[in-house]
């Protein structure tokens, strides 16, 4: 099977990912230590559902949050708390009931935008409601968040 990507090289596949990726968007990609996600043990990345909330000015990067199936139980009371639920009823692309980690951005490049798998969107006022839970999060810099046009 050809794909676009075949005849495309990291800039132009860059620029493709620029005019078509938008805040709300879910897609599927493996994401690794570099985006934020830690592997489980003897893996060296993981596939997650990452939500798109901006991109920054130079479009070298996407800030956004992922869709866990639980929440990690190891993390402090305090952190728990800004894990917002999403329920497969209303995003079909969910295999079940899960949860939006809102604890710290994470980022996604461009360069690999041919290896992101499209899911579908995620409703306006549900985006709304993770941006806010965002900026709440105690593990969030205002850095981090004007970086990808939050604040």
């Amino acid at each position: 099977m050809i794909k676009i990507s075949d005849f495309l090289n990291e800039e132009e596949l860059s620029r493709l990912a620029f005019r078509t990726v938008n805040v709300g968007d879910v897609y599927e990609m493996t994401m690794t230590e570099a985006n934020g996600i830690k592997p489980k043990t003897g893996d060296l990345s993981r596939n997650k559902y990452f939500i798109v909330l901006g991109f920054d000015s130079n479009g070298i990067a996407y800030g956004g949050v992922i869709i866990n199936s639980q929440i990690n139980k190891n993390l402090p009371a305090h952190l728990k708390m800004f894990h917002m639920p999403i329920k497969q009823s209303k995003y079909p692309f969910l295999c079940y009931d899960s949860f939006v980690d809102c604890v710290r951005l994470k980022v996604a490049f461009p360069q690999k935008f041919n290896e992101w798998k499209f899911l579908g969107k995620i409703d306006e006022y549900d985006v709304e409601l993770i941006i806010g839970t965002v900026k709440e999060s105690p593990a969030e810099s205002e850095e981090r968040l004007v970086q990808f046009g939050l604040l």
